[in-house]
């Protein structure tokens, strides 16, 4: 923009968060304002469970800024629309190739696309073989991120030392987190970053189509399960040390779970990871006729395997009735990519595992992976 004009709309495309929670936006006519809120817990970052709440002023490039008083005192401004940002929580490349900004990722935490994921994310997988993002990682290396300096750095988890170095550097940080919704709440996160790019309308093009057909879907199982017992899901991983760890109830997977129609177990306040001990784990799944086991590097290929590790786990009747699910599909890692995106794509694994007599579709697991019992 060459000359400001006052009178002008320069937003005539909007959008909102009709399912998410965990940010919100309100449109001037030369500036956004996003406010957002995370849990700033576990994950990748050594971080003590704490939420944070940031306030951003988005503006249009060559506008005035407002003052930054009262709700904007404090804010974080980031003129828009961007040119280029780095994903640290690399969460967001789905995102970025449905919007057709994949040239604008220079930095990311780590890769998480290898030749499985590669073809659902084609543009961006061909950015990071030729060497165009840098990889920062999660114990940031900030003069990577300084040499790669984008015009915002995004995270959900870390702590203020860490924080302060980033702003040290000049850079933004927006916090933002998919994992802490219902699925469609996740999907929406499209519209969260479309906001940096002034790339609305084409996020309310992708989204659109995903929530009909979730929505379809979502009908469709509550007609399923009315007056019916729900199945029950026990959902965490065991660590090498005997230790469980969960999610609890607000995080992404208890909520794909409620919306599938089954109950998660166990069921923990909260938005965040829980830790229990093995033997808690067991009790909440010894009725529960399903595991979705958190694993992200699964090495069991049967549920036999699993007792043979540890034999506590024949307890366990997910284990010898092939009901076991972890989250490395046929499309490998792309759960934690294009899966927070295409919620009705996710759902309907759901639906595939808890209710196959519903669709009688045929269709193979995506996202997600059945062990079968031997």
């Amino acid at each position: 923009m060459t000359k400001f004009a006052p009178q002008t709309n320069y937003f005539p495309h909007r959008v909102d968060a009709e399912y998410a929670k965990g940010w919100q936006v309100r449109y001037e006519r030369s500036y956004k304002v996003l406010k957002t809120t995370v849990q700033a817990a576990g994950g990748h970052a050594k971080a003590g469970s704490r939420e944070i709440d940031s306030t951003y002023v988005l503006l249009q490039c060559g506008a005035p800024r407002p003052e930054l008083t009262g709700e904007l005192a404090g804010a974080t401004v980031i003129e828009v629309p961007v040119r280029t940002m780095a994903d640290g929580g690399s969460v967001l490349y789905a995102s970025l190739e449905k919007l057709g900004k994949a040239d604008a990722l220079v930095g990311h935490a780590e890769p998480f696309i290898g030749d499985v994921e590669a073809p659902y994310l084609p543009k961006i997988a061909e950015r990071i073989k030729a060497g165009k993002v840098a990889e920062i990682g999660y114990e940031v290396n900030y003069e990577a991120l300084a040499d790669a300096d984008p015009d915002f750095y995004t995270n959900y988890a870390g702590d203020d030392q860490t924080f302060s170095k980033i702003e040290e550097l000049g850079i933004p940080i927006v916090f933002y987190f998919p994992y802490s919704e219902t699925p469609l709440g996740a999907a929406e996160q499209i519209k969260f970053l479309s906001l940096f790019f002034n790339a609305e309308q084409q996020a309310q093009q992708v989204f659109d189509p995903i929530e009909e057909r979730y929505l379809k879907l979502r009908a469709q199982i509550d007609a399923h399960v009315a007056g019916k017992k729900k199945p029950k899901v026990l959902i965490g991983t065991v660590g090498e040390s005997g230790s469980v760890t969960t999610r609890q109830r607000e995080r992404f997977e208890p909520q794909l779970i409620r919306e599938a129609g089954a109950e998660p177990v166990p069921d923990l306040p909260g938005g965040g990871i829980a830790t229990l001990s093995l033997e808690k784990f067991l009790d909440a799944g010894a009725d529960a006729g399903y595991w979705m086991d958190l694993v992200f590097f699964p090495k069991h290929k049967t549920g036999a395997d699993y007792i043979a590790g540890d034999d506590r786990l024949a307890r366990l009747p997910a284990l010898e009735n092939g009901r076991t699910f972890h989250r490395v599909g046929t499309r490998g890692a792309d759960y934690f990519l294009n899966g927070a995106l295409e919620a009705d794509l996710i759902l309907r694994d759901m639906v595939n595992l808890l209710h196959p007599e519903l669709l009688r579709s045929g269709d193979e697991l995506q996202f997600v992976k059945r062990v079968p019992a031997k």
